[in-house]
């Protein structure tokens, strides 16, 4: 057995032996006291930076705290503490216990039963919505969008801005254009009546026409006249973002444990093109970001159809 297992027998039995002999209970009532203990439920949350514990009683019997506890299983030791004054929790209530220095390792409480409740680190929990999900925009037209977010912070946060940043996915248009040029030119050439002449016309912008024309007169003497037409088609693609770009925002700064709701409107805003196309839709993604480490706590999407 190790010695952190050794060290919480010995305070268990101990916290449950002075309990028993303080109380002055016989053998019924120690078991009617062990009983008891099965019933203790504590929910522990700690919150280090702040210095607190929180702890809310979930169980049908009223817990009395009597120790800290501290857990290092790398060194193999158990840092117990004695409160300066036990801590009442009636059944169905919670308390915060401030503390000045934790003990070392990981943090257990200790009720006067024996019972030993894991203090797990209070959690950051964050939820966006958008509403309505679904828009529509004209040529240079806005819609206004509401974004709830949901914070539920157990914890003082190490640092608390949140920004909400927006992500356009595919949100483009894409137009088409096909232009044909067309060039007529009279050539003279050398040739015999009734024969068939070939000529070749390279365009400046690096085209070939084979032109085959029977040669049917001649002027003067000796040359022969013909007119060709020559034409080619160029095909333009053109893509563009239809939403104009969002700038990140702000929502909040959280200095504290907290649990709030933030409501944001934001103005969603089409590109003016000149040839705008009805029809394409795409995705706005919305992140609520960390501002610090950039961390992503909660998004939510938007839909856009170009109409």
């Amino acid at each position: 057995m190790t010695f952190i297992a050794v060290s919480i027998l010995a305070a268990t039995f101990i916290t449950m032996y002075l309990y028993l002999t303080q109380h002055n209970l016989t053998a019924t009532e120690a078991q009617r006291i062990y009983a008891e203990a099965a019933q203790e439920r504590l929910e522990v949350i700690l919150d280090r930076r702040a210095g607190d514990i929180l702890i809310n009683n979930t169980g049908g019997i009223g817990v009395t705290l009597k120790y800290l506890v501290g857990l290092d299983s790398s060194a193999k030791t158990a840092d117990i503490r004695e409160l300066s004054t036990p801590v009442i929790i009636p059944a169905g209530s919670g308390i915060t216990l401030h503390v000045t220095e934790f003990p070392s390792g990981e943090l257990y409480v200790m009720s006067e039963r024996g019972n030993l409740f894991k203090a797990a680190p209070g959690k950051l929990s964050f939820e966006l919505e958008a509403s309505p999900a679904n828009i529509t925009l004209t040529r240079g037209g806005s819609a206004t969008i509401t974004l709830k977010l949901k914070a539920a912070l157990l914890r003082t946060p190490e640092s608390g801005i949140i920004l909400l940043v927006a992500r356009p996915e595919g949100c483009l248009m894409t137009r088409t254009l096909t232009t044909t040029l067309t060039t007529t030119a009279t050539l003279t050439v050398a040739g015999v009546q009734g024969q068939y002449a070939t000529l070749t016309v390279v365009t400046g912008q690096g085209f070939a026409s084979t032109l085959i024309t029977v040669v049917t007169g001649l002027a003067p003497a000796g040359m022969a006249t013909s007119t060709i037409t020559t034409s080619y088609a160029t095909t333009y693609t053109t893509t563009a973002s239809f939403m104009k770009t969002i700038q990140p925002t702000t929502i909040m700064t959280f200095t504290t444990r907290t649990m709030t709701t933030v409501i944001v409107p934001v103005t969603l805003t089409a590109e003016n093109l000149e040839w705008w196309i009805g029809g394409p839709e795409c995705f706005i993604v919305y992140k609520a970001v960390n501002a610090t480490s950039r961390s992503v706590l909660a998004e939510a999407w938007v839909r856009v159809k170009a109409q």
